[in-house]
Formats: structure tokens, sequence, C-alpha cells
């Protein structure tokens, strides 16, 4: 009986060493994997740096490219941002900067969301826009806007040529303002590292056609890097 009782608790305190063990190395593992992710020193290219801000700004579309003004890439329907490979490198080999450039990537939604009521208050709507930020760190925006109530293209047109050339400068006029609201805000949120803004005004409701994607909004930048 003895023997028995003995080879019962032998079993069951096996049986216990070997969960426990499971648990441990299964939270070692978990542990690592969170490390990895959040822990500078494991992102040694500057893909691991764009996979990193992708997961962690999941509201936001990251690509590695170099921007130059007037490109206009990826969906209509989230807020792109592209960054130089050659920066991301710099991110990082300098965990400093890398936080940085981490507030100012946080700072950016709150500069969107400003920017939509600004536009808003002057009878705009954001079809799409972007976010670049260059080799050197400086960061620039972009944005395509439409007028609530813009009449078709084909009904623009039937107008008078005079017609047609006020219209055109009173676009020009509200462009130029609406890039200057965005620059006042790009330095409000971002300071000295903010460079530029620019505005395409969308001039009818028609949907841009030939593209392979529905919410396009200009080139692809997948990059490789």
């Amino acid at each position: 009986m003895a023997m028995e009782i003995s080879n019962n608790y032998s079993n069951y305190a096996g049986g216990y060493t070997n969960t426990t063990n499971t648990k441990k190395k299964t939270a070692e593992i978990s542990t690592s994997k969170e490390v990895m992710e959040t822990n500078p020193s494991t992102r040694k290219t500057a893909a691991d740096e764009l996979s990193y801000l992708s997961k962690k700004y999941s509201n936001y579309s990251f690509v590695a490219a170099d921007y130059t003004k007037g490109m206009q890439y990826g969906s209509s329907s989230t807020v792109n941002v592209a960054i130089s490979p050659q920066f991301l490198s710099k991110m990082v080999n300098n965990p400093e900067l890398e936080k940085e450039y981490e507030k100012n990537i946080a700072a950016m939604q709150e500069c969107d969301e400003q920017n939509a009521r600004s536009v808003a208050a002057g009878g705009w709507h954001v079809v799409a826009q972007g976010w670049a930020v260059d080799k050197d760190g400086g960061i620039s925006k972009w944005s395509i806007v439409q007028k609530d109530g813009t009449k078709s293209h084909l009904q623009t047109m039937s107008g008078n040529a005079e017609k047609i050339r006020k219209q055109n400068e009173e676009k020009k006029k509200e462009k130029a303002e609406l890039e200057a609201k965005m620059k006042e805000t790009g330095k409000t949120f971002h300071g000295g590292r903010f460079k530029d803004a620019s505005v395409t005004i969308r001039d009818d409701k028609e949907t841009d056609t030939g593209r392979n994607e529905k919410n396009g909004v200009g080139i692809n930048l997948n990059m490789k890097i």
C-alpha cells in the first residue's frame, strides 16, 4: 500500500512539475516576443523599423519611400505615411531619435483632426491625405480636398469663359489659403521639423478611373527595403 501511495504521489508531482514548466516556457516565449517588438536593440534594419511603426500605429499606413512634393500615394481609406529608407535606418541606430519621431507620428493624428475641422469650416472636406518624412527628418503633408456641393466637370464646362476664369482664380486663392492653414497647423505640432504642405483640389465628384485599387489616390510606393 505504501508503495502504491508513493507511486501515485510521484506521478502527481511529476505531472505538476511538467505543467508548471510548460506554463513557464509559454510565459518566457510570450515575454521574449514582447521584448523583441518593443526593445530598440532587437530592430536591426530599416525594414524592422517600418514593421515596428506599422504595428504600433495601426491607424496609419506606412511605406518606405523618398517623397517629393506633388506625390500622392496609398489609399483614401487611411492616412498614408512615407518615410525615407535612409531615415528609417537612422531611427534604428538612434533610440532617442526614434522616440522623438514616435511623438511626431502621434502628433500627426491631432494635426489631421485640426486640419479637417479647419477645412470643413470653409465648406471643404478631405478626400485623401498623407505625410512624409525625408532622409533628413523633414516632415511634409499633402491633402486632396473637395468643395462640398461641387458641380460636375460637365456642368462647369458648360458655363461661359469668363465664369470659368473666375472659378479658376477662386480655386487658386482657396488652395493658397488651405496650404497656409496646413502649414500653420504643421508648425504648431511639429515645430522646426515641418517643411511643407500641399493641397490638390478635386474639381468634381467623379471617382478616379483606371486604378487597380477602388480607393487608390496615387502611385504605389510599396518599395522593398
